[in-house]
């Protein structure tokens, strides 16, 4: 029987922005006296980031290599090596984004699952955590018909006023390493898409290449810095495009980047709001429709473009030396009108365990 002297939370983090946004939760709930597992899968840019956090990860499996059938293999894998080592730990609540594997290991051994997710449009990853789940929070600005579809009710939903980023970005940045860069020189900095993601099946697999060729014309002497998701991504962007474009091996600091970038071209969804929010001048390169980005678009915080015509015209009407300051003074009142979403996902963790 377990003994009821202090919370004990199972966190399965998989990639750097849940890094990033549960460390500060995790650190509330310890203060409080709670005790939490942080398990992981080996990724790239989760391991140097984890450390630089001062966040103890335990690595259980990995996401497997390109191929579906693989990734299902090594899903299935990590699912079982799991198991014994939450088992023992016995917690009363786990908490994933959408970690189909939380929650499943959690709804087998009868625990309960809350799960954050500001992704609607990640729908794979939503269907196999979602229905299982016994609360969702999310940011305000994603309505309850995105999340209907995946068979949880209003009440089992709770918002907080803030986008995502707001949970680090209202905390001293966690420090790293840069690529060299001229400070005579604007810098152009992409994150590339995440091309593994089952909801960018049907895309175009071109589209990194038109985005960087594209602000590669517009930008002839800037700084061009490309950050990449995966190994393969690296190699693959250096073949391409040689020493046209800065693609550091190694992961860096986001934080420290975008503090000294004059232009972020994002194809995800996490990066366009931290950007936006720290006043960086922001475009959407994302194959798709994100509630986030509509949002950072009706508080004139982000733009979109759809081509690569459509990305040179705004990367140009961005870098314009007057555009900044005004854009700056716009993502601060903007940040400082959302709450800190620390204390509210804490205190709910700490309520489903309390009511299990």
């Amino acid at each position: 029987m377990r003994e009821e002297l202090a919370l004990r939370a199972w966190f399965d983090i998989l990639t750097p922005k849940q890094v990033l946004f549960f460390k500060p939760i995790i650190d509330t709930l310890r203060g409080s006296g709670a005790d939490v597992l942080a398990t992981s899968r080996r990724y790239r840019e989760v391991g140097p980031l984890a450390e630089r956090a001062g966040l103890k990860l335990e690595y259980v499996g990995d996401r497997g290599t390109r191929g579906q059938e693989d990734q299902l293999t090594a899903a299935t894998r990590r699912q079982a090596e799991l198991i014994p080592l939450v088992k023992r730990f016995d917690p009363q609540v786990a908490v994933s984004i959408a970690s189909a594997v939380c929650a499943r290991i959690a709804f087998g051994l009868g625990v309960r699952h809350v799960a954050v997710n500001d992704s609607p449009h990640s729908e794979v990853a939503g269907r196999l955590s979602i229905p299982l789940s016994h609360h969702l929070l999310c940011p305000w600005v994603i309505p309850y018909s995105a999340w209907a579809p995946f068979g949880i009710r209003r009440g089992q939903i709770t918002t907080y006023r803030a986008l995502d980023p707001a949970a680090w970005l209202k905390r001293e940045p966690l420090p790293g390493p840069v690529p060299d860069l001229d400070p005579g020189k604007k810098t152009i900095t992409v994150r590339v898409q995440e091309s593994d993601a089952p909801y960018l099946a049907k895309a175009d697999m071109t589209w990194v290449d038109k985005v960087l060729e594209s602000l590669l014309g517009t930008f002839p002497d800037a700084n061009r810095v490309a950050l990449c998701r995966y190994d393969y991504q690296v190699e693959e962007v250096r073949s391409r495009f040689g020493t046209k474009w800065t693609v550091p091996a190694d992961v860096v600091s986001g934080h420290d980047l975008l503090a000294e970038t004059d232009l972020f071209v994002g194809m995800g969804g996490t990066m366009n709001a931290e950007a936006a929010l720290m006043g960086v001048p922001t475009i959407s390169a994302f194959q798709g429709s994100l509630y986030t980005d509509r949002y950072l678009q009706s508080v004139g915080l982000l733009r979109r473009a759809l081509s690569a015509s459509d990305l040179a015209g705004e990367a140009k009407r961005l870098t314009a030396d007057s555009f900044r300051k005004q854009y700056a003074k716009r993502a601060k009142r903007v940040l400082d009108s959302m709450e800190d979403p620390v204390p509210k996902i804490a205190a709910h963790i700490e309520k489903s365990a309390n009511q299990a």
